[in-house]
Parts: structure tokens; C-alpha cells; sequence
């Protein structure tokens, strides 16, 4: 039985339907599939891009960059690297990593230093790691490696290498300046050393028997006036190369401080009676006001001395003739104050920031009229800092004086003076059999002279070999040697003389740094006393011995 026409009409129309229905969906996909194509190949272009742009950066960056697996193998670098490898791209891609390293390594000073330490680093696998690594050819590279990880998993290593063949170089001649420097300032040292022995040798025979003559009662008063001005003088020469010397203590940090309670007023008074004579000269009106009710402090009493004696001299200096100097002291805030005005040449208000820097005086003229190597602002103002003081300055301007004020911390506790023994009842000194070494005649003979008017038995002698005889046949109380001898040191013959005999030792030299002391007194002697010595200093150096020797 034939279909009819209707049945061949509905199965017509439902195919022509399907085929409908099909072709939209092969469309629709169609369409989707060029979509999810064009978007695949923009993404590609896009990471082609990005993989471009990484490539890029990694080349235009100065660091020499690769990135390895966990075993060592190259998955990608940058051109630095190549160049710093010395091989073109295709040969550092294609290449063996164990050949490829190998022959890197024959760059390097120690080829098989750097091959174990990679090895080492793959090995132990540290987060981090750093090395510096030295060519053969003289270049410099630091190198950083760091693992690199994806999702909390170790994937490989990221290995960066910089040139720092300049800033090494750099770094060396830095060095090397800083020690052409130090030995500079070390050789600056000893020549001030040496040089101020040098001055202090002809010094002590004139300031001994100036210092001797000055007071002596039997000296002709028109020769009195003459002869304290040679003392005065001579003194000046030795406190200008103790100013020397203590600038290079300064700069080399050696200055050393013997602490004590000490009256700062007792101090003052010594002070000012040094600079008597020189504000007699110049007709200088001096009052004194020292009306702090406390005035003990906890300090070297020699450092602060000095501290006063220098501005006090700096007051007499720059005040001319006829002029005023007002000393005071005070109390303020658990401090003692002490204050000298002056109504000298005054300080620019341009020049009072630079007032404490060594060697500033002002204007050349200035220097030449009043001499002087303006050091003595400068020392002050280090000592005041090492006792933990300050000093301040003011002043007007030109031609209107100056006033300086210096800050110290008063002691805790109040200080009784000692009555153990009363001055009345010191033992009385006795003659002493000295063995004086010096090879300066003049030092020599003048200290001889002098001393055996104190009443000691004097024997001398040039040298070491020479003392060393004489030990041999008498006996001594004390040696006093000069430490710079020409057949050998004071430091040895202090040595063999303590040997043969029990005798105190004193080192009289013009070397006067805290290391000469120091050696001096590790070699045996058991004092220092540095060239020109005072000589009632000296005396009373010997009285003390003789305290001993009963």
C-alpha cells in the first residue's frame, strides 16, 4: 500500500525540519568553534607576547639570570648570562649541562672550588645562597640563587650573577687609602714623638737651672728678673710640644684619665699662680670671686688643671696692657660653674662655632702678634668632654671681650680632708746614692750639680755598658735613666739593674706618650717623668723614694 500524498507531504516537512534543527546547530557550533579559535590564538599571541616581553626584561637587565630544574638542567636565561658564560644561546640550549659547566668553570681562579660548591648548593638544596666568585681574568661576581616553587613545590632554582669588579676595586682602593693614611698619621705620630724629644732634651738642663737659679737666695737681684724670664720662657717652649702631643693623643683616642676628689678651688688658685708673673707684666687687673659653696669634683686633677691654665693664659694672651680678668665661681644644678671674663680682643660672632677647632686663631695676623699654635681651646674642650663637661663661650664682637664658662659635675658625697698624719710630723728625707744615665752632657751635668746641692750622692754615667759597670762595684738607692741611650735602651738597663740590685728606678725621658709610660713601666721602672722636668717636681719625686727607704 503507497503512502498517500499527505503522509509523503508530513514526512517531507519533518525531514526539511530536522534538517533545519541540524543546520542551526552546525552553525551554532561552527560559530562557537571559530570563537573558542580566535580566542585560543589571541591567548597565544598574548602569552608569545608576554613570553617576549619576560624575555625582554630578562635581557635588558645587567644581572646575568638562568633558571635551572632541581637537577641542574637550563630551561631559560638571558643574553647577560650568555655573555658572562662566554657561548652563543644555541650552544648553552643544546649543550650537556655537566660539559657546559665544566667548561665554565676554567674561567675562574679555582675551577674546582666552583664546580663542588654548585654541586653542594643541588645538593643541600638551600632556600637561599650566596657566594662571591673571582675570575681568573681578575673580575669580581656576586652570586644569589633562591629556589623557585609552584604551589608550595620545589620546581627548580633561579641563579642571578652581578659584576662587582668596580665596586670590589673600589673597595680596595678605599682600603688601601685608608691604610696609606693610617700609616701617614701613624708616621706624623712618631715624628711629633720624636721631635718633641728632640726639643725636650736641650730644654731640661735650662729650665732645671733656670727653675733652680730663680729661687735660689744667693742669686744677684739685677740677674733675678733675667733669670725668671728664661725660666718663663723655657716653660712656654715645653707646654707648646705638650700642646702637640696632646693633639695627637686626641685624634688617636690615647689620652688617659687618673680620676680623684679634688677641690677645683685649690686647682684655680694653682692655676693663677702660674700665670701671676705674665698678668704682672702686662699690668693686669685680676679679681677673684670663688664663692661656690661646693666645689669638689671627681676628675683628673692634672687634666683640669691644664683646662684652667689654658684659659687662663688665652685671657692674659688676648687682654692688653692695663686690662681687666674677672675669675668667679658658682653652683648651678648640681654642677660647679666656673667663669673667666676677659676684656681682651673678643671673638667675631662668625668665629665663636669655630673657636674649639684645632689651629684656629682667626686671622694670620692674629697668630703673629700673639703667638701661640691655637691648640689650647681645642685640648680644653676634649678634656672637658672626656670628664663628661661643657664649655660654652660668649662674646660681644671685636675688641669686647670674652667670657667663657666651663660645667662640671659636683661629687655625691662631701669630702673631708685627711688628718692622719699632720704636716709637722712627715719623716724627714735622707741622702740617697742616685746612678744618673744620660748621654746629653749638659742634662747631665747641670742635674748633677744640682742635685748634689740637695745633698744626694750623684755618680753618672753616658751609657748603658757604662752604668752596667758601675753597678757592678756600688751599690744604688735609685737609677734615674734616660730611656733613648746610644749603646741600648733605658728599658733594658732598667731590666739588667734590677737584677743586680734592689733599687727604684725612675725613666727621665723626653718621650712622654701614655704607650712610652706604659713600657716604662712594664720594663721596671717605677716612674715616668718626662723632659724638662721640674726640678722641686723632681725633688719631691726623690723625698717621696726616700719615704720608702727607711
Amino acid at each position: 500500500m503507497k503512502p498517500s500524498k499527505g503522509t509523503k507531504k508530513r514526512a517531507r516537512s519533518a525531514v526539511r525540519k530536522r534538517a533545519k534543527r541540524i543546520g542551526g546547530s552546525r552553525r551554532r557550533s561552527e560559530h562557537e568553534f571559530i570563537q573558542a579559535k580566535e580566542a585560543l590564538e589571541r591567548r597565544t599571541e598574548e602569552l608569545a607576547l608576554s613570553l617576549s616581553m619576560m624575555q625582554a626584561t630578562l635581557d635588558s637587565t645587567t644581572d646575568a639570570i638562568v633558571v635551572t630544574d632541581l637537577s641542574g638542567n637550563v630551561r631559560d636565561f638571558n643574553e647577560p648570562y650568555a655573555k658572562m658564560m662566554g657561548f652563543p644561546r644555541e650552544v648553552i640550549n643544546s649543550a650537556d649541562v655537566g660539559k657546559l659547566r665544566e667548561k665554565f668553570s676554567r674561567q675562574f681562579k679555582d675551577p674546582a672550588q666552583f664546580l663542588t660548591r654548585v654541586m653542594e648548593i643541588y645538593a643541600s638544596a638551600p632556600p637561599e645562597s650566596f657566594d662571591v666568585l673571582e675570575f681568573a681574568d681578575g673580575r669580581v661576581f656576586e652570586r644569589y640563587s633562591k629556589i623557585q616553587s609552584i604551589d608550595q613545590r620545589s620546581v627548580g632554582r633561579v641563579w642571578s650573577f652581578r659584576d662587582v669588579t668596580e665596586r670590589k676595586r673600589a673597595e680596595e682602593r678605599l682600603q688601601a687609602a685608608k691604610i696609606a693614611a693610617e700609616k701617614a698619621s701613624q708616621a706624623k705620630d712618631d715624628f711629633l714623638a720624636l721631635l718633641s724629644h728632640e726639643l725636650r732634651t736641650p730644654l731640661m738642663p735650662a729650665l732645671v737651672a733656670a727653675s733652680y737659679l730663680a729661687e735660689h737666695e744667693d742669686l744677684l737681684p739685677e740677674f733675678r728678673e733675667e733669670i725668671a724670664a728664661i725660666w718663663r720662657n723655657v716653660q712656654l717652649e715645653s707646654h707648646l710640644i705638650d700642646d702637640l702631643l696632646d693633639v695627637t693623643r686626641i685624634t688617636r683616642g690615647k689620652i688617659e684619665m687618673h680620676h680623684a676628689a679634688i677641690d677645683v678651688h685649690r686647682l684655680l688658685n694653682d692655676a693663677v699662680q702660674i700665670v701671676q708673673n705674665d698678668m704682672a707684666d702686662k699690668q693686669i687687673h685680676l679679681t677673684i670671686d670663688l664663692g661656690a659653696p661646693d666645689h669638689y669634683i671627681w676628675a683628673d686633677p692634672v687634666r683640669i688643671q691644664q683646662v684652667f691654665w689654658n684659659l687662663l693664659n688665652n685671657a692674659v694672651k688676648f687682654t692688653p696692657k692695663s686690662g681687666r680678668i674677672a675669675i668667679r665661681s658658682s653652683n648651678e644644678g648640681g654642677q660647679f660653674v666656673f667663669e673667666i671674663t676677659d676684656t681682651g680682643i673678643g671673638i667675631e660672632a662668625e668665629r665663636q662655632s669655630r673657636i674649639f677647632e684645632a689651629f684656629d686663631q682667626g686671622a694670620r695676623s692674629i697668630t703673629r702678634k700673639f703667638g701661640g699654635l691655637g691648640l689650647g681651646l681645642t685640648i680644653s674642650k676634649t678634656l672637658l668632654d672626656l670628664h663628661g663637661g661643657t664649655i660654652t663661650i660668649h662674646s660681644e664682637g671685636r675688641n669686647r671681650g670674652t667670657t667663657f664658662r666651663v660645667f662640671l659635675d659636683l661629687l655625691r658625697e662631701p669630702v673631708v680632708a685627711s688628718t692622719d698624719e699632720a704636716a709637722g710630723d712627715a719623716p724627714p728625707w735622707r741622702s740617697l746614692r742616685l746612678l744618673l744615665v744620660d748621654d746629653h752632657s749638659d742634662t747631665r751635668g747641670v742635674l748633677s750639680r744640682l742635685l748634689s746641692k740637695c745633698g744626694h750622692k750623684i755618680v753618672t754615667a753616658d751609657s748603658a755598658q757604662g752604668a752596667l759597670k758601675l753597678l757592678e762595684n756600688e751599690q744604688f738607692d735609685v737609677l734615674i735613666s734616660d730611656i733613648g741611650l746610644p749603646d741600648d735602651d733605658g728599658y733594658d738597663l732598667v731590666r739588667q739593674a734590677k737584677r743586680r740590685q734592689p733599687l727604684k728606678a725612675v725613666a727621665l725621658s723626653g718621650f712622654g706618650t701614655e704607650e712610652d709610660v706604659r713600657r716604662s713601666l712594664e720594663a721596671g721602672f717605677e716612674y715616668h717623668v718626662t723632659k724638662p722636668v721640674d726640678f722641686d717636681a723632681l725633688c719631691s719625686l726623690l723625698q717621696e723614694i726616700t719615704k720608702g727607704k727607711r
